[in-house]
């Protein structure tokens, strides 16, 4: 086999964090833990209380260069 193609599919470039938790099945507490130690990529938030956007595609990236 001289090579090998995957497609994936990105619902969404960001989700909340509510959100992320329902889709991966992870616990939203365990989310905000990961988002706090960087596993889990965020859009950069303008205000420090503004809401916590997932980059999915980044995630997406990151979990193929770790791959």
């Amino acid at each position: 086999m001289s090579g090998v193609t995957i497609n994936l599919n990105v619902a969404a470039p960001y989700l909340s964090l509510k959100e992320y938790a329902r889709v991966t099945g992870i616990p939203f507490g365990t989310c905000r833990s990961m988002v706090r130690d960087g596993r889990i990529i965020i859009r950069p938030k303008e205000l420090s209380d503004g809401k916590i956007e997932i980059n999915m595609v980044a995630m997406l990236k990151d979990a193929i260069t770790n791959s």
